[in-house]
């Protein structure tokens, strides 16, 4: 079941582990950094991180690429950069079709209701991997990189010294991100040395640090003051991520707004790029060549990934890239006779594209336009939280991620919020992955949450033949009753107390007989449900508390309350006569 919620959370003292090490698990590249405690104590900003090169192009990077590698018996080969030149190298020696090869698989988890300990994933060619062994091994090689990038710079760290950070989006739902909490346990991550950091939350507490402002004293201080409001738009390469917060007088901060966004992020460019090749040669020809050419279509995506970050509304010169000798032979293999050059004078695009031998030269206009749906709905959705009464007065509009580089992006959220203060920082994609070391140094208390969802148990009320449905009568002790009733503990958009009972209800058993007494627990999209049976009700498990003694007969019953804690909830239910007699179950999400 998909559990959501809005947070309230305010600072604690800093954990007493030596080093935070932060995982940035990113659709289209990630990474890792460290500090260390005492270095945070003097320098906050003072984190460590790591470089990657690519093999083909040379290029340094602070993130590798998001993918993975296993050989045909299903055994980890290798992540990244280094998988990419492997795979590609295997393509060109025809030995790739036993091996699989995960890439851009994090979206996977994007609104997966379906999603369970045992859902498979399809590699590149289609071929079948439990879900939950490709993230671990991805997470397990992150952390191993870390330890051994660490104990280079440092002796004496003990693993036990460590306190782990795991960023996921705040728009995914709890089962996935307690399927990330499990997939980093699988690799020896202990539950108690991990934090799941939400993307945005991670990036605005790393954006408080720097020295944005200036008062009159030209002493430096946080991006935002008490009182202040502001979003946070976290634009990945999978998803846009947006938060809304206010900076309370403690500090400590306070969301207005639930965590909300979409799949708009920069992957989506990558995407109309490989389409607007298709609408030239032929979707067969860019098929054929992709699956055929692995080490030629990863050579032109990294290139058009180093153009994309340089094309802004002010180009106004063709961009060229190099095209592979494989794409132009796959085209002669598929269309006899034809040349390439003439296909392309001759499509829609004859006037704004021109192909010469292995270059292609594109117009301006036509690579910006790339990036016009995306910003559009990117704009659209942030104008339509805007007119949320809980959001109209926020001034600022902090824009992190590495979508967020892109001079397109930020011209366009500029244009249509001239009346609000536009932040980027100057290392927008790394602001979740060095937000996150700092959340594991400032473990922040979620105080408060404002509920996404309704919640309570099963339960039989007396039958009232003016409100109830005759085919939900049922007789107990002779009695007509109304089954199948959803008896609310919390409702949507109730603030409850996080790691607190909520509010305790009461129930009685149905009959002086019973040795037990069953809670069936649902959640509902709807703030108050009638029954447990109506349209967006989802049952999450079942309470038992056994009550041998049957003495009292009638006089018998439970006390149930429900507690939020982090991403997990658990119920509780005590005997009312024998408090000793208490269970507690924890939903579990995946089932």
């Amino acid at each position: 079941m998909t559990i959501d919620t809005n947070y309230v959370f305010c600072q604690t003292e800093v954990m007493p582990s030596l080093l935070v090490a932060a995982i940035d698990f990113g659709t289209t590249f990630s990474g890792y950094a460290f500090s260390l405690l005492h270095e945070y104590k003097k320098d906050p900003l003072k984190i460590s991180t790591t470089t990657w090169t690519t093999g083909s192009r040379n290029l340094v990077s602070l993130k590798t690429s998001t993918c993975v590698l296993f050989d045909p018996t299903e055994k980890f080969h290798s992540f990244g950069y280094e998988a990419e030149e492997m795979y590609s190298n295997l393509a060109l020696e025809d030995k790739r079709l036993d091996w699989y090869y995960f890439r851009r698989f994090k979206m996977m988890l994007y609104n997966k209701m379906d999603l369970t300990r045992k859902t498979l994933i399809e590699d590149d060619k289609g071929k079948k991997m439990e879900a939950i062994k490709v993230f671990s091994t991805a997470i397990g090689y992150l952390k191993d990189q870390m330890l051994i990038n660490c104990k280079k710079q440092m002796t004496g760290i003990e693993e036990s010294d460590i306190m782990w950070v795991l960023t996921v989006p705040a728009i995914w739902d709890d089962k996935s991100k307690q399927f990330m909490r499990e997939a980093a346990e699988m690799v020896g991550i202990c539950r108690d040395k991990l934090l799941i950091a939400l993307e945005p939350e991670a990036a605005s507490l790393y954006c408080r640090h720097l020295p944005i402002h200036k008062d009159s004293d030209s002493s430096s201080f946080g991006a935002f003051k008490s009182g202040e409001k502001y979003m946070v738009v976290d634009a990945g390469g999978g998803t846009v991520d947006i938060n809304v917060h206010e900076v309370k007088d403690n500090g400590s901060l306070k969301e207005l707004h639930k965590a909300n966004g979409g799949d708009w992020g920069g992957t989506k460019v990558d995407t109309l790029f490989t389409s607007l090749l298709a609408d030239i040669v032929g979707k067969d020809v860019m098929e054929t060549f992709s699956s055929e050419n692995k080490y030629d279509i990863l050579d032109l995506l990294r290139d058009f990934e180093t153009k994309k970050r340089i094309i802004s509304p002010e180009l106004d010169e063709k961009v060229t890239f190099n095209i592979p000798v494989s794409l132009s032979e796959t085209f002669c293999e598929k269309n006899p006779g034809s040349n390439i050059k003439d296909v392309t004078s001759k499509s829609k695009h004859k006037t704004q594209i021109i192909w010469i031998r292995e270059k292609l030269r594109i117009d301006a206009q036509v690579m910006r336009a790339l990036f016009d749906e995306i910003c559009e709905k990117i704009v659209a959705h942030m104008k339509e939280l805007f007119m949320h009464p809980a959001v109209q007065d926020v001034s600022s509009i902090l824009l992190v991620g590495g979508f967020a580089e892109s001079p397109m992006l930020q011209t366009a959220i500029r244009e249509a919020f001239k009346s609000k203060n536009v932040i980027i920082p100057q290392e927008a994609g790394l602001a979740v992955l060095k937000g996150a070391v700092l959340c594991g140094h400032e473990p922040q208390t979620i105080s408060g949450r404002v509920c996404r969802y309704t919640y309570g148990v099963e339960v039989y009320n007396e039958f009232d033949k003016t409100i109830h449905p005759q085919f939900k009568k049922v007789m107990l002790n002779n009695k007509e009753h109304c089954k199948d009733i959803f008896h609310i503990h919390v409702c949507i958009g109730q603030i409850i107390e996080v790691g607190e009972p909520q509010v305790k209800r009461r129930y009685n058993v149905t009959n002086p007989d019973q040795k037990s007494v069953e809670f069936k627990i649902f959640t509902s999209h709807n703030k108050e449900p009638t029954y447990t049976t109506d349209i967006g009700c989802t049952y999450l498990g079942t309470l038992t508390i056994a009550m041998p003694n049957t003495s009292k007969g009638l006089d018998r019953g439970a006390i149930v309350h429900m507690t939020f804690s982090g991403t997990e909830i658990t119920v509780t239910g005590v005997d009312k006569d024998d408090p000793e007699r208490a269970v507690t179950t924890k939903v579990d999400f995946l089932g």
